[in-house]
């Protein structure tokens, strides 16, 4: 005999009907919080008698347990194979809504298709099925239920559980987007701003964004908010920006509220404050909005819209460096350095002055150049020195510049070169550094 499970395998101790007593198999399923459902035949060699025995014990406990009332045509047939003793078939799930759900969705409610989709989708008493979500939600589908269009145009834009094909996500989208579905017509609109599987189209972008933006959509509204503020397809407008933006920061959308921050502090579109900036700052910040959090770190610097606090801007660049945001890596660097805000600590400072230098940061890289010079906080390296040094004049730090040059007028961890030399000392000195100039001078006398 087979036993067919639909969420999982059959436990072990279930594994044959016949080695365990047949009414003891229906009690231990519910006692341990399950619910199910036995339809069909235990095998022909199994006597009538003891065949009605179980069935109609079977029928009793899964009526009391889940009160189905009369059962599908589906259902009613596998009762007959029961009588007949030709198979067994068991439909077995942890969630009690599961079987009155899939009865309903067999006999073609939109809904309940929709629903089993989920289940199948997020394993919701059931082992998760891409196939058997996909089967449900295409079947409500065909029947207009617009979550299920959009969650099918979802499946097709990431290719999950079916093949990739953005014609096939931007086919169900629309469906979606014209019963009024907000997510459907934010994606559109984002396909058409991007070029997904479909020709570039800012006014179709716009179309769509606004739909989902009059519905309330933050993304939407953001989206709206960004296009405003750099004036693609629309008249560039800050307080259009600013409207779009805030109407998404106040549904707690991270960017919006930084973007706001940024329209107060400069005053764009809105009149100037910085408790204001400070405030949109704060939200976008809390939120773990790197940007934010390092601008938080320079008010707290500055004073502006708040009051100074070295430990407060410190612990803002921690939040923002700890994120891979480079100027923030650099300014904790700094602080480390110097025990602004931080206990002083020259392991620390190295650590923070390195990610920032490895991400390109020029200033970082010099002050690196520094430390391997004089062995502060690192072992002493004249080459390590000039590495940093030639990483941040190639970026045109004078101080770097400078140094570089004075390295190939001294030899010191390269090659003694007046050329070489020469070359730093007027890079420097083209953007006024006056000891390079000097240098330079000097060299050419």
């Amino acid at each position: 005999m087979q036993l067919k499970y639909i969420d999982g395998d059959i436990p072990s101790s279930y594994s044959a009907l016949s080695s365990s007593p047949d009414l003891k198999l229906s009690q231990s399923t519910i006692n341990n919080g399950k619910t199910y459902i036995l339809l069909g035949s235990f095998e022909k060699t199994y006597p009538l008698k003891r065949r009605i025995g179980i069935g109609i014990y079977a029928a009793f406990k899964t009526l009391c347990t889940l009160g189905l009332g009369i059962f599908s045509e589906s259902v009613r047939e596998d009762w007959k194979s029961f009588w007949s003793g030709k198979k067994s078939k068991i439909i077995y799930s942890s969630s009690p809504s599961f079987l009155p759900t899939k009865l309903l969705a067999d006999q073609g409610d939109a809904k309940a298709q929709y629903k089993l989709g989920l289940m199948y989708d997020e394993s919701c008493g059931v082992t998760q099925s891409d196939a058997e979500a996909i089967k449900y939600f295409k079947l409500a589908a065909k029947q207009g239920h617009a979550d299920a269009q959009y969650n099918l145009g979802v499946r097709y834009a990431n290719g999950r559980g079916v093949t990739q094909s953005d014609q096939e996500a931007i086919k169900y989208y629309k469906l979606a987007a014209e019963q009024g579905h907000a997510d459907a017509q934010y994606a559109l609109g984002f396909m058409y701003a991007n070029r997904w599987g479909i020709a570039q189209s800012e006014q179709e972008a716009i179309k769509y964004y606004k739909l989902a933006a009059e519905q309330g959509h933050a993304d939407a509204q953001y989206a709206l908010g960004f296009i405003y503020a750099n004036g693609l397809g629309v008249t560039q407008s800050d307080a259009e920006a600013f409207k779009y933006f805030k109407l998404a920061a106040e549904q707690g959308h991270a960017n919006a509220q930084y973007n706001l921050g940024v329209r107060y502090s400069n005053g764009r579109g809105v009149t100037q404050s910085d408790q204001e900036a400070f405030k949109y700052y704060k939200l976008a910040a809390d939120q773990g909005h790197a940007d934010a959090q390092y601008n938080l770190g320079v008010r707290y610097v500055n004073g502006q819209g708040v009051m100074r606090s070295e430990q407060e801007a410190a612990k803002y660049y921690k939040l923002a460096a700890d994120q891979g945001y480079v100027d923030a890596q650099y300014n904790l660097g700094v602080r480390y350095s110097n025990g602004r805000g931080v206990m002083q600590s020259d392991q620390e400072a190295i650590k923070y002055y390195k990610l920032a230098a490895d991400q390109g940061h020029a200033k970082a890289q010099y002050n690196l150049g520094v430390r391997y010079s004089n062995g502060r906080g690192v072992t002493q390296s004249e080459q390590e020195a000039t590495k940093y040094y030639k990483l941040a004049a190639d970026q045109g730090d004078a101080k770097a510049q400078y140094n570089l040059g004075a390295r190939y007028a001294n030899g010191r961890g390269v090659t003694q070169s007046e050329q070489e030399a020469a070359k730093y000392y007027k890079l420097a000195a083209d953007q006024g550094h006056a000891d390079a100039q000097y240098e330079l001078e000097t060299l050419t006398l």
